[in-house]
């Protein structure tokens, strides 16, 4: 094999406030037209309406696969296994091919590499084991089934069960044969609090560093580590390969794929099968609109990979594929924006994009438009997002007093938004940790409740009902009890004490989590549950595992998922499991 037959690439991905303003307009891309904007106006408003389909305007998300000449094709490329995209499913799959010394080819359609996720979820993998912090497996998978309300398939959730530890094992070891030094592996135990709603929370969080390859927060970029790991057995990193569609023999069986290049079309025949690691849909409006319209109902922010427009699932479509019945998103409850703003898309398809913030997953009072309570805050991410789906422009408010540093370090939170007691709001009041916030209009500030309640918008009876709400919540705090909607007590905080704050809110939409139908080997299946011969989808590009909505309180599960399944999907096609 030679270095023109073996290559690598990551997409870019976008996060935070930076860079949201090119996420604006976002069409369908590929052979499709994009809708204009009557089409978009009507859509939208189907929405709001309440149509589920969301496709009032009968626009076609999916199309036709595009007929692509022989004389267009300017280069053709002959491997064994294809994986098309290089994120942190499609690099674990390359370099576990690399490693297994095959034949292979792995493309991408960013110009640049993607970020690194740091979380990976495992089991019985060797640290758990000497820490006893290994879990039961069969709740485990009864617990996952039963958030997904068993729209998943459980036989791929066995198949993390039976090899996300060995996974997780093989990139340490991989790091310190490549980097020269000894791998370190964290199991995380301080996420063992969901909050009011009680979910089973095992400890498969997994932190793996090396001292040979980090960034300069300490921590390892796994995307760049692999990537060099690839290129020290020989592999190359090809870029700006975006997929067409898929090449089948006349059985129906997947036999290579047709790219768009720089310099025309270019095709790459796979002997032993294509590897879908390209992401889900977060990028493709009409198709998010279609698939999941209670999402886009309460969406406000957009952090979400700009290369996920669908492509890998439009194109095993074509070519027989199944999907998933429902639409799956991950969205977290920190898309902020100022006062008056609703969710989702304008009439010209363009979304509310101010960025994340990390203050709106702690767990204060949360009230709509009307200044009614909207459900317990002290949750998962996306629930609040969804229960906001169903009121006013979909968004929320957040209310607190001057003592919000000291009430975040009561409530602890888990994850990531344990950011604002650790870092954010540690020893600084709230006008230090949020002057920007503050400054730039979205964050309100006010001497009084009533004051407060006019910044934020609230006019008459709406206006009357938050303070009836404010007055309400601090007689709960003073009882310890959260008579309403059982919040734990100590999640309870008064707000009494000058100055207040609120902020709006909508979801902050990280990524779409459906896909291909795949059976227990990440093989596509069609509508029968047959395997397509010669296909695999990984990562969010695939399905069958998440139902809904993502289950948070699994730390690290989504990151854990992508990576043993890429390389699970790369050792089945390359020969070296059954």
């Amino acid at each position: 094999m030679n270095e023109q037959t073996r290559g690598l690439s990551r997409r870019s991905f976008l996060t935070g406030a930076a860079g949201m303003g090119a996420l604006a307009a976002l069409g369908l891309t590929g052979c499709v037209a994009p809708k204009n904007a009557a089409e978009r106006a009507a859509d939208v408003a189907a929405i709001k309406n309440g149509n589920a389909s969301a496709g009032a305007s009968g626009v076609d998300w999916l199309g036709t696969a595009p007929e692509i000449a022989s004389g267009d094709i300017k280069e053709t490329v002959e491997t064994d296994v294809l994986v098309v995209g290089a994120g942190m499913s499609g690099i674990m799959a390359g370099a576990t091919l690399a490693e297994l010394g095959a034949n292979f080819v792995i493309v991408e359609k960013g110009a640049e590499s993607a970020a690194t996720h740091y979380d990976i979820g495992a089991i019985h993998s060797r640290w758990q084991k000497e820490q006893n912090l290994d879990f039961e497996e069969s709740r485990w998978i009864n617990e996952h089934a039963r958030y997904a309300s068993f729209k998943n398939d459980q036989s791929v959730l066995r198949t993390w069960i039976e090899n996300s530890g060995a996974t997780v094992e093989w990139i340490a070891d991989t790091y310190t044969k490549h980097f020269g030094q000894e791998s370190k592996v964290v199991v995380d135990t301080e996420n063992d609090n969901a909050g009011g709603t009680s979910y089973f929370i095992p400890p498969e969080c997994h932190h793996v560093s090396n001292p040979g390859f980090v960034n300069e927060r300490g921590q390892t970029e796994h995307v760049k580590a692999m990537t060099k790991v690839i290129e020290d057995d020989g592999g190359q990193v090809l870029y700006s390969h975006d997929l067409v569609k898929l090449v089948q023999d006349g059985d129906g069986a997947v036999t290579g794929a047709i790219f768009k290049v720089e310099n025309g079309y270019k095709q790459v025949n796979a002997k032993k099968g294509v590897i879908l690691a390209c992401g889900g849909y977060a990028a493709n409006a009409d198709m998010l609109q279609a698939r999941d319209p209670e999402a886009v109902r309460c969406i406000t922010s957009l952090n979400y990979n700009t290369n996920n427009t669908g492509a890998g699932i439009k194109a095993a479509l074509w070519a027989g594929a199944d999907m998933d019945g429902v639409g799956a998103t991950m969205v977290f409850d920190r898309g902020i924006v100022k006062p008056g703003q609703d969710a989702g898309m304008d009439e010209s398809g363009n979304w509310a994009t101010n960025g994340q913030f990390n203050l709106g997953s702690q767990p204060f009072l949360k009230v709509d438009r009307n200044g009614e309570r909207i459900a317990n805050e002290s949750a998962n991410y996306d629930a609040i997002p969804f229960a906001a789906a169903s009121h006013p422009g979909g968004v929320w408010c957040q209310v607190f007093d001057v003592n919000a540093p000291a009430d975040v370090q009561i409530f602890k939170t888990q994850g990531c938004s344990a950011n604002t007691w650790k870092t954010t709001l540690k020893d600084k009041t709230v006008d230090e940790a949020y002057k920007k916030q503050l400054d730039g209009g979205l964050m309100m500030k006010a001497d009084t409740l009533e004051e407060l309640a006019g910044k934020l918008g609230f006019e008459g009876d709406a206006k009357e009902q938050f303070l009836k709400t404010v007055e309400n919540y601090n007689a709960m705090y003073d009882a310890g009890a959260d008579t309403q909607f059982g919040k734990e007590a100590y999640r309870l905080s008064a707000i009494r004490q000058a100055p207040f704050y609120g902020a709006w809110y909508g979801g902050s939409l990280l990524t779409t989590i459906d896909g291909l139908r795949i059976n227990k080997h990440c093989q596509v299946v069609d509508k029968s549950r047959k395997p397509i011969k010669g296909l695999y989808a990984v990562g969010t590009c695939s399905g069958s595992y998440y139902a809904g909505n993502y289950p948070v309180y699994l730390v690290g599960n989504c990151l854990g998922r992508q990576v043993t399944f890429g390389r699970y999907a790369a050792r089945h096609a390359a020969g070296d499991i059954a």
